[in-house]
């Protein structure tokens, strides 16, 4: 079995039964490696655990109290954490995996179960060292987040160069990348920095105009001229405006089924 990663991983539990929570906590005192930094009991106070506390894993039941783990995952905000759902209900199982969730651990679980779980997050968060920080993760949640008319994909951009705020109509945007702390916004004729991340602005971009073709990038899909095969399973993209970008494998496989069929 896959052994936990030499690194501590940072755990949060939300639960909204306190002898589930106790449980949980002694069979995760059982994994050296495995911290409890946060535990909550609803919507809010998880939330407000994955916000100030940063896990690595979350532990979520599917009924908190008012609320639900769904409401929780969609309306969180990156970075996100693997998740494992802990459920009485199995009917849940397969919206549950829909979230990408990890794991689904149907209660009461034993002590091989949770075993079982860790092992598969050991060898996620190698996968994630190896081949990036999650992006995939926040990908499939922002698409579910639209899918389920989460908020209205923005309209407009509101850029400050030179004491001025410019609004940036959101028709004239060509493509999004990263660039340290901000964003470089890409139009026709001039580019932008907008002091945000890419994984925070690709939440709010509709998602079948904007296709996430690399953890950097972000492109309006009719903007893609050519496509043409690269090693490995890769794509390279030309863009309308004669530069390249490489599509992988990995972000291939989470596009929509007819998002570059048409070129």
């Amino acid at each position: 079995m896959f052994s936990p990663t030499p690194s501590e991983v940072r755990v949060a539990i939300v639960e909204d039964e306190p002898p589930a929570r106790a449980k949980l906590r002694r069979l995760l005192a059982e994994h050296p490696g495995y911290r409890v930094v946060a535990e909550a009991e609803d919507v809010a106070g998880g939330l407000g655990a994955l916000r100030d506390a940063r896990p690595d894993l979350l532990f979520l039941d599917i009924q908190l109290g008012a609320g639900n783990g769904f409401d929780l995952l969609l309306r969180a905000s990156p970075p996100y954490p693997l998740v494992v759902f802990t459920t009485a209900f199995h009917e849940h199982a397969l919206r549950a995996f829909e979230f990408a969730a990890l794991d689904y651990l149907l209660k009461p679980f034993d002590r091989e179960r949770l075993a079982r779980a860790l092992a598969r997050v050991a060898e996620r968060l190698a996968e994630r060292r190896r081949e990036g920080d999650g992006i995939a993760d926040e990908e499939r949640l922002r698409r579910l987040g639209s899918d389920l008319g989460r908020t209205p994909p923005l309209s407009r951009l509101v850029v400050h160069e030179r004491g001025r705020a410019l609004i940036v109509p959101i028709a004239e945007v060509q493509r999004l990348s990263a660039a340290g702390n901000y964003v470089e916004v890409h139009t026709a004729n001039r580019r932008h920095l907008v002091r945000a991340t890419l994984s925070r602005l690709a939440q709010r971009l509709d998602p079948a105009q904007f296709l996430r073709v690399h953890r950097s990038h972000l492109v309006r899909a009719e903007f893609i001229a050519a496509i043409a095969p690269w090693a490995h399973g890769d794509l390279k993209l030309t863009l309308r405006d004669g530069s390249e970008l490489m599509l992988s494998r990995r972000y291939r496989s989470l596009l929509p089924d007819d998002a570059l069929g048409a070129r």
